[in-house]
């Protein structure tokens, strides 16, 4: 298994961005290229399936782990997905570092599927979750060039 983290301080209450991160169905708010039309969900909450439209297909995702008081949330990935990589866990976390500051950390465990050397399968990984936090920084209107 590989595994990859991020880690980035974000100049906004942690609230405001979990309230953004988490929002399993509004991915495509927060993520560059990506719209809300994107986005078709079955159920909500825990175990909720979100379908994904990229342009190089499409990905399925399920919510594994949701515990709003830590504000921690797991999706894995289903079935096929448009990246190199199988048995995908992913975990984000924010932590508060003050009134009005906090700690984004997102990572992911998966195995590579052979068809793209490891080293060039984690920046595609990274470039997703570091895509997730400029968003949620550009929409709580903290965002810092430097940050990404």
């Amino acid at each position: 298994m590989a595994s990859v983290m991020i880690k980035r301080d974000i100049k906004a209450p942690a609230r405001e961005a979990w309230k953004l991160l988490s929002d399993f169905a509004g991915i495509g708010n927060i993520m560059k290229g990506m719209g809300p039309d994107d986005i078709s969900m079955e159920g909500e909450g825990l175990l909720a399936i979100r379908t994904i439209k990229t342009p190089t297909g499409t990905v399925q995702e399920r919510c594994e782990a949701l515990d709003e008081e830590n504000m921690m949330m797991s999706y894995s990935i289903l079935g096929e997905a448009p990246l190199p990589i199988t048995h995908y866990l992913s975990t984000f976390r924010v932590f508060e570092t003050g009134p009005d500051s906090c700690r984004v950390e997102w990572g992911s465990s998966f195995q590579p599927d052979g068809t793209v050397p490891l080293p060039e399968v984690v920046p595609m990984i990274e470039g997703i979750y570091k895509s997730g936090i400029i968003g949620t920084q550009k929409r709580l209107g903290v965002f810092e060039k430097n940050a990404g």
